[in-house]
């Protein structure tokens, strides 16, 4: 690939833009971090005008079309997304574009990419959960990237939500019932551990309100189907009162 020499290049500087011929290498803190959702294994999400920014490209969006153009050829719906902020996600891998190459590299677990005038990397970053239960909010970041952020209810007096470090799964369900609670509906259901579980529900107010679960919205953007699709078995979920110093961190970087 023509790019793949100026990797050196790019690592002797990576504070700076290189040139090499008409090449633009991407600084290794420009890497863009993609986005994978369980439902679509094997594909790798940008944002479009992210990607279209960093490598050069030149994106159009049709509003009567509802459509975007990438170099002047239409997106499929088939290989886009939306993250929960309503901005649209491309599957990277699956663009067929001439002008774009795109090739993984197994040394830097990443996607190389390739615009003939721009070069730059697609890292593909661990999901991560927060759920603050003082706040009742639950965060869903992929690397340093919120791929969403939602009100929730979780234990009320009496029924406390466990604190605690945990990993979605094994279970997830698409709809389940409860076996304890008169078979009340849990559809989304992802497991935290035992009968715990983050799942939809149809009562979500402002405050603790469930008997352990974490509850979520199936309404609007409907963030419990949208989180079931996102995390993958294994992503660690943290479950304490406030945010980490993590979460602070990206808080006070996001304002700077």
């Amino acid at each position: 690939m023509k790019g793949l020499g100026l990797i050196a290049i790019a690592a002797l500087a990576p504070f700076a833009y290189c040139q090499k011929g008409p090449t633009v290498v991407m600084p290794s803190e420009g890497d863009i971090e993609g986005v994978t959702f369980d439902s679509a294994r094997g594909a790798v999400y940008v944002p479009i005008l992210e990607f279209s920014d960093a490598f050069g490209l030149d994106a159009h969006y049709d509003s009567k079309g509802k459509q975007y153009t990438l170099e002047g050829v239409k997106i499929a719906s088939k290989i886009t997304k939306v993250l929960f902020d309503g901005s649209i996600l491309v599957d990277i891998k699956s663009l067929d574009i001439p002008k774009i190459h795109v090739q993984w590299d197994e040394e830097s677990n990443s996607y190389q990419i390739d615009t003939e005038t721009h070069f730059g990397i697609v890292t593909v970053p661990e999901q991560w959960v927060e759920v603050n239960l003082t706040a009742q909010r639950l965060r869903a970041y992929q690397g340093n990237r919120l791929v969403m952020e939602t009100k929730v209810s979780t234990g009320k007096r009496g029924y406390s939500t466990p604190t605690g470090e945990y990993t979605a799964g094994p279970e997830k369900s698409r709809y389940r019932t409860s076996a304890k609670y008169e078979n009340a509906p849990m559809p989304f259901s992802v497991q935290l551990r035992g009968g715990y579980f983050i799942h939809g529900s149809s009562s979500v107010p402002n405050y603790p309100a469930s008997h352990g679960c974490v509850r979520m919205p199936l309404t609007g953007m409907n963030a419990a189907r949208y989180f079931y699709e996102w995390v993958g078995v294994g992503a660690p979920i943290t479950l304490r009162y406030g945010w980490s110093e993590r979460v602070a961190a990206l808080d006070s970087a996001a304002k700077n």
